[in-house]
This record gives structure tokens, sequence and C-alpha cells, in this order.
């Protein structure tokens, strides 16, 4: 069944009775400014799962100094044909880093980290693909505490889609263990994040988030696993558009092999964590020579990345 916008968004807003008058045009435009308010936890009243998030001690640079030594014994034998430690290797200072895992900390309180360009490119996206009729259905692999995936639940609605599934890809178990000899960065960055519990969700507190927003139906379907043992068999026949979240060079080849050969021409992929400090920039990187895939890269802020599968 297809949402209903104004018993959806009375569950985000309660004063969305005030706006209920408006026509239809105005209220699937308003209902899904709300939806976004909702996954950004703005306002900040509590009443959004991110509220629940348990208060944490703040990281300090002299704790991640502390992990950055330990990792020099957890990677000794990678580190030593290399001459670096693992500060080295990691490329950041212990103070950039306590600043990187607060703001993770303090983001984690809502239901996505995502900033307004990057929640603009994936709605601009999906309604060209919407409009387009490019076929297929949408996913995020990496989806988090469900934030992106219930906007894109939204905008099947708000843009008149009727047929499409949203699939929620994740662990639900926190970020994996990267392979040291395949990327010796991101094993250095996932032992660093332990301080943050490696971004750890829930898949109940996910569907919970999705029914709030009175978004939890059919056209959800959740992987939950890794992505190596999830995407190859996932009952997915197409795709008009997919984003990638998965942090790190393993992870990001894995969905890239999965599920791009899925992905409809003229639809598109969006890479979450192409322009940080881990090795997925790599993995899109080789991925694209090997396929010969030539479309150019766009920015759609400084760390995320699209592209459109030519025709």
């Amino acid at each position: 069944m297809e949402p209903n916008l104004t018993d959806s968004a009375s569950l985000i807003d309660p004063e969305w009775r005030d706006i209920a008058p408006l026509g239809r045009t105005d209220l699937s435009s308003t209902w899904f400014a709300l939806i976004r308010k909702y996954i950004r936890g703005e306002p900040d009243d509590g009443a959004f799962i991110g509220a629940h998030t348990p208060n944490v001690t703040p990281v300090t640079a002299a704790e991640c100094a502390v992990r950055l030594a330990d990792a020099d014994r957890v990677f000794a034998q990678w580190l030593a044909p290399l001459g670096r430690s693992a500060a080295q290797v990691a490329g950041i200072e212990p103070a950039r880093i306590a600043v990187a895992l607060n703001h993770m900390h303090h983001e984690s309180r809502r239901l996505t980290m995502c900033d307004d360009a990057l929640l603009d490119n994936v709605v601009t996206l999906a309604r060209e693909v919407i409009e387009r009729r490019v076929p297929g259905d949408f996913i995020e692999a990496g989806a988090w505490r469900g934030g992106v995936t219930i906007l894109m639940r939204a905008a099947l609605t708000a843009f008149g889609d009727l047929h499409r599934t949203v699939w929620v890809a994740d662990s639900f178990a926190g970020l994996p263990a990267p392979d040291p000899a395949s990327d010796l960065r991101d094993a250095i960055w996932h032992h660093v994040m332990r301080a943050v519990g490696l971004l750890q969700s829930d898949l109940d507190g996910v569907r919970s988030a999705f029914a709030r927003a009175g978004l939890l139906d059919r056209r959800v379907r959740f992987l939950p696993g890794w992505f190596a043992d999830t995407l190859p068999a996932a009952p997915i026949e197409r795709l008009a558009l997919m984003r990638l979240d998965g942090d790190w060079y393993d992870s990001t080849r894995d969905a890239l092999e999965a599920l791009y050969p899925r992905l409809s021409p003229g639809g598109f992929v969006i890479v979450d964590d192409y322009g940080l400090p881990t090795g997925c920039a790599r993995a899109v990187d080789e991925y694209r020579e090997q396929h010969g895939i030539d479309a150019p890269l766009e920015w759609a802020n400084q760390q995320a990345v699209y592209w459109r599968k030519p025709s």
C-alpha cells in the first residue's frame, strides 16, 4: 500500500494538520521536506531514533595516539617492510583523528551523517531516473541507521513512482575488518574506529525509523550481512540508482562487482567515501579502469562522487 502523505508526515511533525489544506503538489513537497528534517534530526527534540544513542565520553588525542601505538603492534608484519608506523600510514595526526571521531559521535544521534549537498544529490538523481523512466530499483549499500534509504523511499512517493523497491543493505554489525594485505590504511582506521563502536547500527531500529515515517512497506527490503555474502545473490534484477557507502577498499569493491552489472544504462552510481582517506577511491578507480568505464566523475561535495552509466 502506498503511504498516505498526511498520515506519514503526522508521525514526524505534530503541526502537520496546519499544512494539510494545501494542494497535493504543495502537500507532497512539504511532506518531503519534513522527511528530510526527520532523518537529519531537525529540530533535535528527541523524537527520532538517533536520540536513543547512549551518551559517550569524547575521544581525546591522547587516546587516539595510544590506539595508533597499539596498531603498530597489531599490524607489525605489514608495517615492517614499509619502514613506517601506523600513524604514518593513517596519514593523519591523533588530534585530527580525535576531531573526526567526535564528529561521528555527534552525528550518530541522527539517522544519517549526510549533509544537505549529499541529500540533494540523492533526491536529484532519484527524480531524474524516475522522470526518465530508467528501469530498476534503488539501493544503498552501507545504509547505517537508514536515513538515506528512508529518503529514497520518500522520493518514490513524492515523484509518483508506484513500482520500484528500495533495498537497504548493511551488516548491522558495524564496519567489517579490512584485510591489511588489501589496504593497510583501512585496517588501521578500523582499529582506531573501535573507539566509536565501528558505527554499528541495529536492524530493528532501522525498521522502526522507516515505520515512524510511515514508509515501512512491501517496497522496502533489507539485506543484512556482509556485502560479499549478501549482494551477489540478492534477488535484484535491475537497478536505476545505487549508492555505495562501504568506507573501505574491500567493501566498495564487493559492492561494485555485485551491483554495477545490474545498473541500467542511464542509471546512476553514487560513491559516498571517494574523497576520504580510505581505500574506497582506489577500489573505484581500479574497477572503472578494468571495465573501461570512462563516464566522467562528478563531485556531489568534497566527499562523494557519482556518474551515470553510459547507454
